[in-house]
This record gives structure tokens, sequence and C-alpha cells, in this order.
């Protein structure tokens, strides 16, 4: 009797041992790579959280998308470098964007969106001659006339001839973007609109300093800390990164400089990264090109009857002020904002167009940029292919892109997309990803649907061995 039970205990303790073992496994991943599946049958640790409720429906194996986006958390067991998501979906609307992004900052609410079906290039390079490139790009032609992207890059001309025939999708295409007649100011110039949290604006240099001062507020309606992070990018990328430091002891309002010697003529981009608990009070600077990219929330004691010119294809208003409400009108149009916390789209007939505001506190967006000037609509982006822009009517000859066109099986789309996780903003040890489908709406009715039926995650990392060698270097270094 006395040996068998100390052989259940034996037994006992093995399977403990191995179970804690497992555990331990799944926690160290030592192979530095792992994956994950979420199939919608079941709730998984791993892959969670899809949000909001009103914009889901949830059942058989698979979720209903009815509005944009949607949200989602990967929840890994330790640090892992890069991560594949993997989406097998179908989407029979007529929306033709489907992309999956990660956040990389909490405060702008900044994604990095890769795409997963873009059915507007899925369909030209069937209607159209296509010649392929290195790395998967691919170069969608109205005539054929190069063989390669390599080519067709080496014989790009000056882009101010050519951008109106060239749009690009998911593809950085690096041109360089002068202004005609610019002269550089000598008188500083105050732009005393306030804008609202987080916010992209271009400028332009020339023979000059670049000479920015940034004059802040804090609301203080949390207690939280509110810092403001300041980059400027050159055409080449990020040249320089600062933050003003909320110092509660200065009181709610704060300075930023930015001053920049040497840099060559182009054009400047300024990304100004905050929680909305800051107000911009005004903008002091030298240089006379200020214009805001896709999205500016005008806060409240602004100027009144505000007036902002854009080449946007698609306006969006949206307040969370009941006094705000109000109509808006664009061009000979009118955005009715009759509801808080929901936006309102208008399409754009004709461009330039000219927005009027009555009332401030209200958020403005669109796939353009926006002035107060009316000549004052510096892009130097080429035509981005979504669901707004048309090849016909808009006269595109070529279309770059590295999207590719998902595998389609039995009726259902495979698509993957890359992340860099290091890059990413993660909280508690959780990374929030989102998929999007741009125009989809939950309260209005839609032909067709928008189905997800698996999502995978791929994780990699550092091995096991790869860590305890630079564990070992660190030691002996020591």
């Amino acid at each position: 009797m006395a040996k068998n039970i100390l052989k259940i205990r034996i037994i006992l303790w093995l399977i403990l041992a191995a179970a804690v073992g497992w555990l331990a496994y799944l926690k160290i991943v030592p192979s530095g790579k792992i994956s994950y599946v979420y199939d919608f049958s079941r709730s998984s640790y791993f892959i969670r959280k899809i949000s909001p409720a009103e914009r889901l429906e949830l059942g058989q194996g698979q979720a209903l998308v009815k509005g944009d986006p949607i949200y989602f958390f990967l929840r890994p067991p330790r640090r892992f470098a890069e991560a594949r998501l993997t989406v097998k979906f179908k989407n029979t609307t007529n929306f033709p964007i489907t992309e999956i992004g990660l956040l990389n900052n909490k405060d702008a609410w900044s994604f990095d969106l890769k795409p997963l079906q873009n059915k507007i290039i899925d369909q030209l390079s069937l209607a159209w001659p296509v010649v392929y490139g290195q790395n998967g790009a691919r170069l969608i032609e109205r005539e054929k006339k190069y063989d390669t992207v390599e080519q067709f890059l080496a014989n790009l001309p000056d882009i101010r001839q050519m951008a109106d025939e060239i749009a690009v999708y998911n593809y950085s295409l690096k041109t360089k973007f002068l202004l005609d007649n610019y002269q550089p100011s000598n008188e500083k110039i105050i732009n005393d609109y306030k804008f609202r949290g987080s916010y992209q604006f271009y400028t332009y240099i020339k023979q000059e300093e670049l000479d920015y001062v940034f004059n802040f507020i804090d609301l203080n309606v949390n207690q939280d800390s509110d810092p403001v992070e300041i980059k400027v990018y050159s055409p080449d990328g990020l040249i320089y990164s600062a933050k003003a430091i909320d110092e509660k002891t200065a009181g709610d309002e704060r300075q930023a400089a930015v001053r920049i010697l040497d840099l060559p003529e182009a054009v400047y981009r300024f990304s100004l990264i905050a929680d909305n608990d800051i107000i911009t009070k005004n903008i002091v600077s030298r240089q006379s090109q200020f214009v805001l990219i896709n999205k500016v929330w005008l806060a409240e004691g602004n100027k009144k009857n505000l007036v902002l010119f854009t080449n946007s294809r698609l306006i969006n208003a949206q307040t969370i002020n009941p006094s705000s409400l109000g109509k808006i009108k664009v061009g000979q149009d009118f955005i009715d904002l009759s509801q808080t916390y929901k936006q309102f789209s208008l399409p754009v007939s004709s461009r330039p167009a000219i927005i009027e505001l009555d009332k401030d506190d209200v958020i403005i967006s669109g796939d353009g940029v926006f002035s107060f000037q009316e000549n004052g609509l510096l892009d130097p982006r080429l035509k981005n292919v979504d669901g707004n822009l048309d090849i016909q009517k808009e006269k595109i000859n070529y279309v770059l892109t590295n999207y590719q066109t998902p595998e389609n099986f039995a009726g259902w789309q495979t698509a993957e997309a890359d992340f860099d996780l290091t890059k990413a903003y993660q909280e508690n040890g959780e990374y929030r990803f989102l998929i999007s489908i741009p125009g989809l709406k939950a309260e209005e009715s839609t032909e067709g649907a928008v189905i997800i039926k698996e999502i995978k995650a791929e994780l990699s990392g550092t091995t096991l061995r790869q860590k305890l060698n630079k564990f070992y270097n660190r030691i002996m270094k020591k």
C-alpha cells in the first residue's frame, strides 16, 4: 500500500513539474518565436477585447464588422521585436480599402497602417499593364511605357510636371518639391489660431533659419503629466525631436522653441504630439507657409467666423461640445453638425474648397491639407489611391504601390502585414491594433458585408540563447 501511495505521489509531482515546465516554456518562449490564432469560436487570452460592441456582431466563428474602425489587443507573454498579423476576411461591400494598424502613439492616437486589401488597385491591375520592381513594388500604367519600376523612377521628371498623373498607395516616393518665386520673410508672423491636442503641419524654408516658437496652455482637466513632444521631419526623415515637460510649479502656460540653422530649401513637416489637455495658444515664426495636415481641432475660445481652405476630397466634422453644434458651410454645400461625438462627412465636388465655421471647438479632418490663406495650400504629397480618388476624372496615368493583392481561397481573402513592435505603444503588456474599412458606418445600412473569420499573430524576438549570451557578455565586461 505504501509503495502504491509513493508511486501516486511521484506521478502527481511529475505531472505538476511538467505543467510548471510547460507554463514556463510558454512564458519564456526559448525559441524566440510563437504564434496565436483567434477564430472567434471561443475567447482568447492573447488576442482579445474585440471592440466596440456597437460596430461588431460576434458569432458562429466570425465577426461581422458594422462600423469603422474596430480594435483588438495583443497580449504576448514577453517582449518581442516583430509581429506578423494575418487576417482572413471577406469584404463584399462597395468600400474599397481594408487596412490593419498598430498603435504607435497614444496621445496622438497614431497608428502604423498597413494594407490588407485595396480593390481599386486590384481592379486596375487587371485592366492596365503592370510592371514590377524590387521588393514587390508595382507600377500600373495606363499605357505601356516602362519595363520596370526602376526604369520609371530613373526617368521621373520634375515632380511638379508629373505629380497630377501619379498616385501612390503604401509606397514612399521621395521627390524634390520646390516652390517657384518663394521669398523668405524678414518679419515674425503670429499665428494666433488656437489648436487642441495633437496636430501636424507643413512649412517651407529657403536660405533661412527654421524658426518656430509655440505657446501652450494646459487645461489641467486631469492631473496627469501633460508633456508636448515636437518632431521635425525633412524629406529624408526625422531631423529634430524634443519635449516640453509639464512642470506643475510653472503654472498652466509653457513655451517651446525650435530653431535649426543651415537646412536646405525644402518642405518640412512638424508633428506636435500632446493629449487633449493641451491648447496651442499661438505660434510665432518667420516662415510664411503653414498648412495643417489631415486634421485639426479648432479649440474653444478661437476667433469667430473661422475660414479654412482645403484641397481635401472629403471633409469630416465632429464636436464633443453641444454649444458647437450647427451647420458648417463647405463650398456651396453644408455639413449639418447635429449630434455630439458623431462624425459627419461631405464629399467635395470642387477644389480647393472654402470651409466656413460660425463656431469653434470643432474637429475638422480630410484627406488633404488646411490653410487659413487662400493661396497657401502647400501639399508636397502625391495623390493616394483610396475611396476618395477618381482615377478617370483626375486623369491618373501611373500608380505606384508595394501593396500585394491578398490570396483568395473559397471566397475568403487572406492578407498579412508586418509590424515593428519595438516602436509601438505598449500598456500593461498589451499592444493595440485596429482594422479599418474607411467609410463604413454602423448607423447606415450597407449592401454586402465585412466579415473577419480569423486573426493570426506570429511573434519573433530574441531567443533564450541570445539572452543568455547578452547576460554573459555583460557580466564579463564588469
